[in-house]
C-alpha cells in the first residue's frame, strides 16, 4: 500500500512571511519622530502655563483625579514620567511626557504614510514605475514630511510642549487607525480590527471629544468591509438604542440631551446608523451579527473599563480630587462632566456654514494653500485605484466629512476668530487625516518629479 504524501503548501497554505511594515516604513517613522521631538525639545515650557497646566502637574504628580472625566490613563502615564525623570520641576517633565507622545503620533502618520504609499503606487495604472531605490526614498521622504507637517500645526505644536493629555489622546487614535488600515490590507486579520476597537475604548477614557469619531470608523469599516460594517451597525445602533432609553427614562442626567440641537445630531446620526445597517443587512442578506463582532464589542468595553480607575484613585483623598468620583454620584457627576454647560450647536444652517468657514480657515491657516491642494491629489486618482484600496480611500474620506461636521457642529464655536483660534485643537484629528493625505498627494508628486532609473 502507497504511501500518501501531502504538499504542506496545499495542505496547509501558509500566510505570506513577508511582513506588512518593511524596513523603510520603520525608517520614516523613526525619523519623524526623532526630528519633531528635537523641535518640542527647543520650544518645551520649562514650567506650569496657563490654562490646566498646574492642575495637570498636580494630578499626574499625585496620582489624582485632575480634571473631568478624570483621564486615569494619562494620570499613571505623567506619573512614570515624574518618576522617572528625577530632575527639573515637575511641570516639565510632564511637558517631556507630551513631546513624546506628540513625536510618536508623528511617528505613526509617517508610518501609514509609508507603507499605504506601497500599495497606492502598485495600484494605479499609468504611473511612472520607479526603481526600488527611488521607491523607497520617496516614501521615506513623503511619510517623514507628512508627519513632521502634522507635528508642527499650530494647533497640535502648542499642546505638545505643555502639559496637557491631548497629546496622548491623539497617539491613541493615530494608533487606531494603524491598526483599521493594518485590518483592511486584509480584511480576513480579524485580530487587528479588535485590536483597534480596544485603543479606540482607551482612546475615549483620554477624551471624550473624539466620540464623534466612532461614526467615521464605523462608515470606514463598512467601506471595507460590508459584513463587518452591517454588524458595526447593528452595535453602534444598539448603543445609541440605550443611550436614548436611558435619557427618556433620566438615567443619563448629563447626557447632553436636553437641547433640541443636539436631539437633531444625535438623532441624525441614529438614523444614519439604522439606515446603514438595514442597507447592508439587505445586501449582504444576513441580519445577525457574526462572532468577531461580540469579540471586537468586548475589547472596546474593556479599553473604556479603564475609567473604573477613576474612583480608585479618589479614595486615596489625593490634593487634587475633582467632584470626589470615590462615590457613585460623584463618579456619575465627573464622568458625565456635569459642572459643564450642556452641549449646544447651533440654531440654524447660517451660522452652522459660517462655522464650517471659520474651520476651512483654520485649515488652510494651520497647513498653507499649497499643502492642503496637495492632500486633494488622491481624489482627482480614485477612480484609477485598485478597488481594495479606492474602498479604504472612501472610508477615509467618510471618516474626515463625518469628524470635521460633528466637531464644527459640537463645538459651536463662536464668531471670534480669537476663540476659533482657542478651539482649535480640538480639530487636530482631522488635520492628521488631511496630513496623511498629503503624504499620499506627495507621493504622487514625486512620481512625476523623480527621473527614470532602470528598474531594479
Amino acid at each position: 500500500m502507497s504511501r500518501l504524501t501531502l504538499n504542506p503548501v496545499t495542505a496547509n497554505p501558509a500566510r505570506s512571511q513577508t511582513p506588512y511594515f518593511h524596513r523603510e516604513d520603520w525608517c520614516s517613522f523613526a525619523l519623524a519622530t526623532v526630528l519633531v521631538f528635537i523641535g518640542y525639545w527647543f520650544s518645551l515650557a520649562d514650567n506650569v502655563g496657563l490654562g490646566f497646566s498646574g492642575i495637570y502637574s498636580v494630578g499626574a504628580s499625585y496620582m489624582g483625579v485632575p480634571h473631568p472625566p478624570g483621564y486615569p490613563i494619562w494620570t499613571m502615564y505623567g506619573w512614570l514620567f515624574t518618576k522617572l525623570l528625577p530632575f527639573s520641576n515637575i511641570a516639565w517633565r510632564l511637558a517631556i511626557s507630551s513631546a513624546v507622545t506628540g513625536a510618536l503620533t508623528c511617528g505613526v502618520v509617517a508610518l501609514i504614510v509609508s507603507r499605504s504609499s506601497r500599495t497606492l503606487l502598485a495600484g494605479i495604472n499609468g504611473l511612472q514605475k520607479l526603481s526600488l531605490q527611488d521607491d523607497r526614498w520617496l516614501r521615506i521622504v513623503a511619510g517623514c514630511v507628512a508627519g513632521m507637517t502634522f507635528g508642527f500645526d499650530g494647533a497640535f505644536w502648542g499642546k505638545a510642549v505643555i502639559v496637557d493629555v491631548w497629546p496622548l489622546s491623539m497617539l491613541l487614535f493615530a494608533t487606531t487607525l494603524c491598526l483599521l488600515f493594518r485590518w483592511a490590507h486584509e480584511p480576513e486579520r480579524k485580530c487587528y480590527f479588535v485590536a483597534a476597537c480596544f485603543v479606540f475604548g482607551l482612546t475615549l477614557t483620554n477624551s471624550q471629544a473624539l466620540i464623534p469619531a466612532g461614526l467615521g470608523l464605523m462608515l470606514f469599516v463598512a467601506c471595507v468591509d460590508r459584513n463587518l460594517g452591517r454588524d458595526a451597525a447593528f452595535v453602534a445602533g444598539g448603543l445609541l438604542a440605550l443611550w436614548w432609553f436611558g435619557d427618556f427614562f433620566g438615567a443619563l442626567p448629563g447626557s447632553g440631551l436636553a437641547v433640541r440641537e443636539t436631539k437633531f445630531i444625535f438623532g441624525l446620526i441614529t438614523l444614519l446608523t439604522v439606515g446603514l445597517y438595514a442597507g447592508l443587512a439587505g445586501i449582504t442578506r444576513r441580519w445577525f451579527p457574526s462572532r468577531t463582532i461580540f469579540s471586537a464589542t468586548v475589547a472596546f468595553i474593556a479599553g473604556l473599563a479603564l475609567y473604573l480607575l477613576v474612583p480608585i484613585l479618589s479614595s486615596t483623598n489625593p490634593p487634587v480630587n475633582w467632584g470626589y468620583p470615590r462615590n457613585l454620584e460623584g463618579f456619575a457627576h465627573v464622568l458625565s462632566r456635569g459642572q459643564y454647560e450642556q452641549i449646544r450647536p447651533a440654531s440654524n444652517a447660517g451660522v452652522f456654514l459660517h462655522q464650517l468657514w471659520q474651520f476651512a480657515r483654520s485649515v488652510l491657516k494651520n497647513f498653507g494653500v499649497l499643502s492642503t491642494l496637495i492632500a486633494l491629489m488622491p481624489i482627482g486618482l480614485l477612480m484609477q485605484m485598485r478597488p481594495t484600496f479606492r474602498r479604504q480611500m472612501l472610508g477615509q474620506l467618510c471618516l474626515i466629512l463625518s469628524l470635521s461636521l460633528l466637531l464644527v457642529a459640537l463645538l459651536n464655536s463662536p464668531p471670534d476668530p480669537k476663540i476659533t483660534s482657542l478651539v482649535a485643537s480640538y480639530y487636530t484629528p482631522v488635520h492628521l487625516l488631511i496630513a496623511i493625505w498629503m503624504g499620499y498627494g506627495l507621493t504622487l508628486l514625486g512620481t512625476r518629479l523623480v527621473r527614470p532609473r532602470a528598474i531594479d
